[in-house]
């Protein structure tokens, strides 16, 4: 327990550390290509920061343990506008841009959408799966139409020396990020194992709370650097990774069965993303009001889970 509990402190630091270069290698990357910064949050931060949901989930369907991938997708869901956002913007208020109100829609709209099938099918078969996936593609593409820049940085899209530094500290961070997460969920883990937590509960909370570090650490440091578009673009941009292509992918491998506690808190996750679209349409700013409710509303679901 000792040794775990050690892996996992160390993990988390090597973790925080990672994501700062990371963040900070993927901005000047894809700015120099021309890439909005509410973009970058949406593609390059989101899937590199889901790669720890997408990677864990696919494991635990391949490996017989189907249940640990939906609680780890539904956790870290919740976890990432709750906690994630939340620690956010307490560290530094978001003052929103009115034009992802539409992309804020979307997102509740397809967590909507597979929440329903959630419901209505209580299981996701491989054919559910490749849909998934498909409507990710569709995604991407339509966030870049829409929010490509047409005023690249022209000192570092003409410095192929200073481009190719951005690529290797992009991928020594994304590698990082990886390697601390896989370290630190499997302390995660086994420490819940050893104090006898079931499956569901440990993919709901340790898990997806582990899973869902890389978000809270690049969150932060883009938050102390008043990148505030890139904070809501890395929460909406994993949150529809997680749930499209971390179980489409996951679904691939087995169908998945969704428990009692999964389908419980899929009406937490949706109602969470319905309160995004709303303060974004009415108050235009995510304030440390609101980042406290947020954090307030993630340890009352701590809190219901071990109840």
């Amino acid at each position: 327990m000792l040794m775990e509990l050690l892996i996992l402190i160390s993990s988390a630091v090597f973790l925080a550390y990672s994501s700062d270069w990371f963040t900070g290698g993927a901005s000047k990357l894809a700015k120099a290509v021309g890439v909005s910064e509410f973009l970058i949050g949406v593609t390059v931060l989101a899937i590199g920061t889901s790669l720890p949901e997408i990677v864990v989930s696919v494991y635990s369907a391949f490996t017989g343990n189907p249940e640990l991938a939906a609680g780890n997708v539904v956790g870290s869901n919740i976890t990432n506008v709750a906690l994630v956002l939340g620690v956010a913007c307490i560290v530094s208020p978001i003052v929103i841009d009115r034009s992802i109100y539409r992309d804020v829609k979307i997102h509740v709209l397809i967590l909507a959408m597979v929440s329903c099938y959630f419901l209505y099918a209580g299981r996701i078969s491989w054919v559910a799966g490749l849909l998934l996936v498909m409507v990710y593609g569709w995604y991407i593409w339509d966030g870049y139409t829409r929010h490509r820049s047409t005023h690249p940085v022209p000192e570092i899209r003409g410095n192929r020396k200073d481009l190719m530094r951005s690529l290797g500290q992009t991928i020594a961070g994304g590698l990082g990020v990886f390697v601390a997460c896989n370290f630190l969920v499997d302390a995660a883990i086994g420490i819940a194992s050893e104090l006898g937590i079931s499956t569901t509960v440990i993919g709901l909370t340790l898990v997806a709370l582990g899973t869902s570090l890389p978000e809270l650490a690049v969150s932060i440091a883009a938050a102390r650097k008043r990148w505030g578009m890139m904070v809501i673009g890395n929460v909406i941009g994993s949150n529809i990774a997680n749930i499209l292509l971390a179980l489409g992918i996951s679904a691939g491998f087995c169908t998945i069965p969704l428990a009692d506690a999964i389908v419980d808190n899929v009406v937490l996750m949706v109602f969470l993303a319905m309160a995004m679209v709303i303060f974004v349409r009415y108050r235009g700013v995510f304030d440390r009001r609101v980042g406290t409710l947020f954090v307030m509303v993630y340890v009352a679901f701590i809190a219901m889970i071990f109840m």
